[in-house]
């Protein structure tokens, strides 16, 4: 059995030189290890080495992205469960390896096999329906925005939440679950831009500045959440977007 059309895409746009170049040189020298939080959590695991991380992405490019279901498992497995890109390995490495780019790559194939692990997915998917990892209705997400506001004017009568104001200096973006499940940054957020006088605005839509599409390695819903708030800057005419994360 072949690799899947989508699989073979994704392994042809990802295959260049930095790739190839990153997974020949490796020495497993072993002096990424130290720096890997997950190595450190569990010592007696040598497979939890960043260079060893590299060894299903090696197995899928030595055939062609034909893997058996278990060895999706394995590379799954490796690429979400014992890397979170923090990158701290490749400034330990020698050579400059990238480990967080080559985990990426390894969740590409991943994505492009159908193996996205079911939290991730979800995120996508609510994130390209509603616009925002979350589901959050625009309704609620305003309405949080004026419960905060009414709140803050008890302690700063002027204080303001602009929403699509067009112009202003700054474009606020936000990280859904604090629109969700702690509104009280919200608050903090609206104070300390108030009490500095800046010229802000939120946007009613691109607002959501986290991209699971980054997370998960699915490049077309990473463009398309970042293009979110690309437009939404546009559309205001700000100078600058603050970005949750």
């Amino acid at each position: 059995m072949t690799a899947p059309t989508q699989v073979l895409e994704v392994m042809k746009k990802k295959d260049n030189a930095r790739v190839r170049m990153w997974l020949d040189i490796c020495a497993r020298c072993g002096l990424c290890a130290e720096s890997c939080h997950f190595f450190l959590s569990n010592p007696d695991h040598p497979d939890y080495t960043p260079a060893y991380k590299n060894k299903p992405l090696l197995l899928a490019y030595a055939k062609k992205g034909d893997l058996t279901s278990e060895e999706l498992d394995w590379l799954t497995d490796y690429a979400y469960g014992t890397c979170n890109m923090c990158q701290r390995c490749s400034m330990y490495c020698p050579y400059g390896i990238s480990i967080a780019f080559l985990t990426r790559t390894a969740r590409s194939i991943a994505v492009a096999h159908g193996r996205t692990p079911p939290n991730l997915a979800r995120g996508t998917k609510d994130h390209l329906e509603f616009g925002n990892n979350m589901a959050i209705p625009e309704e609620d997400y305003v309405e949080t925005i004026e419960w905060q506001l009414e709140e803050l004017q008890e302690e700063l009568p002027e204080a303001e939440a602009p929403i699509e104001k067009e112009g202003a200096e700054v474009l606020i973006t936000f990280n859904p679950r604090d629109i969700k499940f702690y509104p009280q940054n919200l608050h903090a957020y609206l104070k300390i831009y108030n009490a500095c006088n800046e010229n802000f605005t939120m946007a009613r839509t691109g607002w959501d500045s986290t991209n699971y599409g980054l997370f998960t390695g699915d490049d077309a819903a990473a463009k398309y959440m970042s293009g979110l708030v690309v437009d939404a800057g546009k559309r205001l005419k700000v100078s600058k977007v603050a970005s949750a994360e």
